[in-house]
């Protein structure tokens, strides 16, 4: 179960040259809180500029009391082309949540090298999945050990770390498979390309060796 405390709740991935809403994860469970859309939209007016960090406080009303506010954090980071944001609970401090957005931020532009403007809501689509693992990840890290205690990981958290972190490189692998397929290229070719480098790189050597030879 993870704690409220360090919770990663969800995240979002926006085009700044049209404000798109390319992607929105939800993360960690909320309890007794609902992200209503209105929080959604103030991300994506933060993501106005390229290379802009932000990090801030926002109130949801409580399911249970519409009276009774809840604070959260948000956390915002702005590249050449798109723009990150991070919703979290109050104690996620600005290093924790741009820490988040920076491995959320390397891990979209790992899985998509289109053109910003090829991109669209079905294509990125399969970037959800690895991106909640990392949400939920990071808050049950943040959960097992405070970076205020500076307390180390008990041995079962860090083999649960680890096999998170492995499922999640196989996932990325086998959509990344996927996503191959679907745009055409066969796994034959893919194979011959690869034979085809290969090839040269053992033709490149040789004649790396007989100049070597001849220098000698």
């Amino acid at each position: 179960m993870i704690s409220e405390t360090g919770a990663l709740y969800g995240a979002l991935v926006v085009r700044l040259s049209d404000r798109v809403l390319l992607s929105r994860v939800n993360g960690a469970p909320t309890t007794n809180f609902t992200l209503p859309d209105t929080v959604w939209a103030e991300l994506v007016n933060k993501c106005a500029t390229a290379h802009f960090r932000t990090s801030a406080f926002i109130g949801v009303t409580r399911d249970s009391n519409p009276t009774e506010e809840v604070q959260l954090s948000y956390h915002i980071m702005t590249d050449d082309s798109f723009g990150y944001g991070v919703v979290a609970s109050k104690d996620v401090s600005r290093r924790a949540g741009h820490a988040a957005l920076d491995e959320i931020a390397a891990l979209f532009r790992k899985m998509f090298i289109e053109a910003p403007n090829k991109l669209t809501i079905k294509i990125v689509d399969v970037f959800a999945r690895p991106c909640r693992d990392v949400l939920v990840r990071l808050s049950n890290n943040t959960a097992v050990s405070s970076p205020s205690t500076g307390s180390a990981l008990p041995t079962d958290a860090k083999v649960k770390q680890v096999k998170l972190a492995v499922d999640e490189v196989k996932n990325l692998a086998l959509d990344n498979v996927e996503r191959v397929i679907q745009r055409g290229q066969r796994i034959d070719d893919i194979v011959q390309a690869t034979d085809e480098l290969q090839f040269q790189a053992q033709g490149f050597q040789r004649s790396s060796r007989d100049l070597r030879n001849q220098l000698w």
